[in-house]
């Protein structure tokens, strides 16, 4: 198979001098070629040994088309707040799919997708004693069938084979996601910071039920899985710091700092079984010291 494509990237920005703003778009143009693990094993006429039911499809190059628009402004010149926005459409969507339930996987192409997002943040270097930042992002991802190319056996072969029409989210659709963290400058030398982080939740793919779930994995991860949303449960954790700093002279400082993270505890899934049938489990509250000397 012999492929080629144009892959232009344009970008242009203005700035704004009476309302302080920046505005900028871009547009990119981007051939992906498909992932080499197992990509020619995939095209091996023995793997019908591991099942007389093979289906085989080239696996085609991804072309996508990225769209890109934002501004940045300044807001009486301490808090700086960017906005974006983005539209990336892909067709021969590349992805990955895992040989009989085991950690081998072959590449794989779905037909199109579309990611559409947009982003806000809110930057205060340092106001009086304060600094910090506050940011939000919104994604939806869609894959759409029929797979149009990649190797499936048995009853993926034929599920393959009948689904020729319809959609599903991308792994990585989390709707909504909130980051901040907010620092104070007290006097000699001490600081302290709290922040929090929010996800609304990725998709989850289990194609059994609630009780075989909860056999497999167990009732702590399964009450954090929404199997009629189809999502894991919103994850927050929220964190805290306190720092002391001593210099002496102008070569030797010295910091110590008391961290604490997921301080309310919460068991925050990301990922529930996942591509290689695993999950993901944020850390759970802990706590750090660390002393740094730099000279």
């Amino acid at each position: 198979m012999h492929r080629s494509a144009f892959s232009p990237r344009l970008a242009i920005a203005r700035y704004f001098s009476r309302p302080d703003m920046t505005a900028h778009a871009a547009y990119d143009r981007v051939f992906q070629t498909p992932a080499f693990e197992n990509l020619l094993l995939s095209s091996s006429p023995k793997v019908v040994s591991l099942d007389p039911l093979v289906l085989r499809k080239p696996v085609e190059p991804s072309l996508g088309n990225y769209y890109e628009v934002g501004i940045s402004k300044a807001i009486r010149h301490t808090v700086r707040m960017d906005v974006n926005t983005y539209l990336r459409r892909f067709r021969n969507f590349a992805d990955d799919n895992p040989l009989l339930d085991t950690s081998i996987s072959f590449p794989i192409d779905w037909r199109a997708a579309s990611i559409f997002g947009a982003e806000a943040k809110l930057d205060l270097p340092r106001w009086k004693r304060i600094s910090g930042f506050a940011s939000y992002s919104y994604m939806e991802g869609t894959s759409y069938l029929p797979l149009t190319g990649g190797l499936f056996l048995g009853d993926q072969a034929a599920e393959a084979l009948r689904q020729t029409s319809g959609r599903f989210w991308v792994t990585q659709d989390q709707r909504n996601t909130l980051r901040t963290r907010w620092m104070i400058h007290l006097s000699q030398g001490f600081q302290a910071a709290a922040g929090a982080e929010y996800g609304s939740g990725l998709p989850v793919e289990f194609d059994g039920t609630r009780e075989q779930a909860l056999a497999q994995y167990g009732p702590q991860l399964v009450n954090r899985v929404n199997f009629t949303r189809g999502r894991v449960d919103p994850s927050l954790a929220v964190h805290a710091s306190v720092a002391r700093e001593w210099s002496r002279g102008d070569r030797i400082r010295i910091r110590l700092e008391v961290d604490g993270d997921n301080l309310n505890n919460r068991i925050n899934l990301v990922d529930f079984a996942g591509l290689f049938s695993g999950n993901a489990v944020g850390p759970p509250r802990s706590g750090s010291v660390a002393l740094r000397m730099t000279f």
